[in-house]
């Protein structure tokens, strides 16, 4: 699909199964997709990243093994690893001369034109300033992203990696995860899992498989993601499902496994 090749505006979304690794930043894994992501803003792509961690980078300071239930103890780890996670990021972009901005969002910020307005005002002035706006969601102040059982959430950031896409008006919604993308399969007893490379039109048959298969990814799972995948199709906007251990360009250009979801 040459439109993927040629994306020029990206938004990169970065999930808690790559960016944490043993209840840590994972520094090794984010030097070489901070190098990777440069190389593109260099070349002229305007970025988003969308990336978890904060809870991750707290429970480190922390020193906790265990991931807590209570929602008022992940707000407060997210509160505390949140700085920790952007002093990464700046002090890993800055050796390569990009500069990053840090945006907290909730579903207020879509919820009129007026506030959708504001934010893309201010994304389109990082792009213009060649600065990375990387974006999470705001779980200080709200309990949304961390609720199972929430109606109304953001789903480990996936929803909010769609609706940021939308609003901005994305070329491709790349989301990095610890598998090679969608696999099928996980209900049939007789079948291994396989990789759907490429996915015309995510079904209801499809959006089921995914929400009843297990997964170990995050809060959504594959469900979210495939979910993102199609809301998006409808506008025009393809996604790609990857594993993070490739390079980004590798990726986007169809040189390692993954799965792409195709508009309609």
């Amino acid at each position: 699909m040459k439109k993927i090749e040629k994306a020029e505006r990206i938004l990169i979304k970065i999930g808690t199964a790559v960016i944490t690794k043993d209840q840590k930043l994972n520094k090794f894994w984010m030097r070489k997709k901070v190098r990777e992501i440069s190389e593109l803003i260099h070349a002229g792509k305007k970025i988003i990243m969308i990336s978890s961690g904060a809870v991750g980078a707290g429970m480190e300071i922390e020193q906790l093994k265990k991931r807590p239930k209570d929602i008022l103890k992940l707000q407060l780890l997210s509160g505390i690893g949140q700085p920790r996670l952007m002093r990464t990021y700046e002090l890993k972009f800055k050796r390569y001369g990009v500069k990053t901005a840090q945006i907290l969002l909730t579903h207020h910020n879509f919820s009129t034109i007026k506030e959708l307005k504001n934010l893309t005002d201010v994304i389109e002035g990082y792009f213009s300033e060649k600065v990375l706006p990387i974006v999470n969601a705001n779980d200080i102040l709200t309990k949304e992203e961390l609720m199972n059982g929430s109606v109304i959430k953001f789903s480990d950031n996936d929803e909010l990696a769609a609706l940021m896409a939308k609003a901005l008006k994305m070329d491709l919604l790349l989301i990095l995860t610890n598998v090679d993308g969608l696999y099928l399969g996980y209900n049939d007893k007789s079948d291994e899992p396989k990789l759907i490379e490429t996915v015309e039109k995510v079904t209801n048959k499809i959006l089921e498989q995914t929400r009843k298969g297990k997964s170990p990814l995050g809060l959504g799972g594959m469900y979210s993601k495939v979910k993102a995948a199609r809301d998006l199709a409808k506008y025009k906007i393809p996604t790609i499902i990857a594993n993070g251990k490739y390079n980004i360009t590798d990726i986007i250009s169809n040189k390692v496994k993954r799965t792409q979801f195709n508009t309609y």
